[in-house]
């Protein structure tokens, strides 16, 4: 498993994750199998995205592709994303 943090400026959170949901099929085609979303407690329209990725597949590189762009524009990111590819080493929950 890949894991994926992206870290956005959107210009309505509430508009942002409607579209976010309505493009789940697209970026299951090429390699999501999870997420998580947060919303910053300090400013709404700050969103942290930690996607699972599939191993086989770079994320970076779909996010970085002309269609993911124009899709997160429409969704009304304001700049392009932190994107950070991470390795798990270790977890924990209670």
């Amino acid at each position: 498993m890949a894991y994926l943090l992206g870290k956005s400026q959107v210009k309505d959170f509430e508009e942002w994750h409607s579209s976010f949901h309505d493009n789940e099929s697209y970026r299951a085609e090429h390699g999501e199998q999870g997420y998580q979303v947060f919303q910053s407690a300090d400013d709404p329209n700050e969103v942290i995205v930690l996607f699972e990725w599939d191993e086989n597949e770079d994320p970076r590189a779909f996010f970085e592709s002309e269609e993911m762009r124009e899709r997160m524009t429409k969704a009304g990111l304001t700049g392009r994303p932190d994107t950070t590819v991470l390795e798990l080493v270790d977890e924990k929950s209670i």
